[in-house]
């Protein structure tokens, strides 16, 4: 392992103690109205158009934070210059009162299309959560009626995706000690996890990929982290790249299987939790045979290539997008003709969701052109899938530091053994 790239998990409390000292674990704004005028001046858009409705754009919620939840639509508009501006409906102002900017409000739908013209006075073109051509799926989160409102007042809408990246996909000083603290219990409880299975095993008694999941929300809970629940796959599960265990559907974990664990999760009771993943391949047996050994040493090298351009471009300060770091995890399942079941993009953006709204390592569900920036994070995690057989992927959680790029967690080289003496 470089070390160059990863900053070891033991500084993640280190960390955690400056920021409680000196209060960088405190919260941050939402929005970072600085950063945001900024972007919107080098792009030469007269605007940022915050739509919501609905809870359709989450976004908008967690920028804006309004008190609550509001019901009725609502439009935050953060001008390239001067103070932002909420439209709200008459009777959620108060949901808005500590929101930064001025109030506009409106009763009905008679008067938004004018109420908005008005906070639109002067502009020509702003910024929305839409991509064009559907380029970036997970940005498209404003209705087709709302962009068409907007762009009959003549103002023409254009994609908020570098805003985005810029400020709800930084994770901040309190951000990043929180990712690194929940990747530190993740990668405990895979310790933990094949422990469990092994020591049950080896007495005999049966665990099914429902008891391990079980165990692992437990140690969740106890750790003070949350996520959704885990992937503990065994045997022919392993080939689904959707599967997760539920109680009307899993399996006894057998000898000579192979177990994929993949476990997300970020800390709770922090201003900006920032989401951890860690995955993890092992074999139920004492030797991982050779056709497993080998066609995982494939995924690694294509891990590996990934990582390596994107350390090698920032290194040169030069711009690596999220669709270049996809094709060098490709490429390299390519030369070992294995591209065929590499079913999935290499990445995804990480922040406080845990598909985050940050550019993703993908040429292949999408061709993201966005270029990962200083101060976000990702997964990187090519995978490989034998239809009715088995999948194996070895995926990692990195980062965009002032130093380069940090691999947060622990990079798996082989598959575990776990009945190994």
């Amino acid at each position: 392992m470089n070390p160059r790239r990863r900053l070891p998990l033991v500084l993640a409390g280190a960390l955690a103690l400056v920021a409680a000292r000196t209060g960088q674990g405190r919260a941050e704004p939402p929005l970072d109205l600085e950063s945001a005028q900024a972007i919107l001046a080098v792009q030469n858009l007269d605007g940022w158009l915050l739509a919501e409705s609905g809870g359709a754009n989450p976004i908008a919620q967690e920028l804006v934070a309004p008190a609550g939840s509001p019901s009725r639509q609502w439009f935050y508009f953060v001008p390239a210059k001067g103070t932002p501006t909420a439209l709200v409906h008459a009777s959620e102002v108060s949901a808005f009162a500590n929101v930064s900017g001025t109030t506009v409000e409106y009763t009905g739908f008679r008067d938004l299309r004018s109420a908005l013209r008005q906070v639109l006075a002067g502009s020509s073109r702003v910024a929305m959560e839409y991509a064009p051509k559907s380029g970036i799926a997970s940005l498209t989160l404003v209705d087709a009626g709302t962009a068409q409102l907007v762009e009959k007042l003549g103002v023409s809408v254009a994609s908020s995706a570098d805003l985005v990246q810029f400020t709800k996909s930084q994770w901040g000083t309190g951000g990043r000690v929180a990712h690194y603290v929940a990747m530190h219990h993740l990668a405990r409880l895979v310790d933990q996890a094949l422990e469990h299975l092994a020591i049950e095993l080896a007495a005999g008694r049966s665990v099914t990929e429902l008891d391990l999941q079980r165990f692992i929300l437990e140690g969740y809970a106890v750790r003070g982290i949350a996520g959704p629940e885990p992937v503990v796959a065994a045997g022919v599960h392993t080939a689904d790249p959707l599967y997760v265990p539920a109680p009307g559907s899993h399996t006894p974990i057998e000898i000579g299987q192979l177990v994929v664990l993949d476990l997300s999760a970020h800390r709770f009771g922090v201003p900006r939790p920032i989401f951890a993943r860690l995955t993890w391949v092992a074999y139920v047996g004492e030797v991982v045979p050779a056709r497993y050994r080998d066609l995982f040493a494939h995924v690694v090298r294509a891990r590996d290539a990934a990582a390596s351009l994107i350390e090698t471009r920032i290194g040169r300060r030069r711009a690596i997008r999220g669709f270049e770091a996809d094709q060098a995890a490709r490429s390299s399942l390519g030369r070992a003709g294995l591209a065929d079941k590499f079913l999935h993009r290499t990445g995804h953006s990480l922040d406080t969701s845990r598909f985050g709204d940050g550019a993703n390592l993908d040429g292949y569900e999408n061709h993201d052109t966005r270029p990962l920036v200083r101060g976000s994070g990702f997964t990187i995690g090519p995978a490989l899938y034998v239809k009715g057989d088995f999948g194996m992927r070895s995926l990692v959680s990195a980062f965009i530091g002032p130093k380069g790029l940090e691999l947060t967690g622990p990079e798996q080289q082989a598959i575990t053994p776990v009945l190994a003496p």
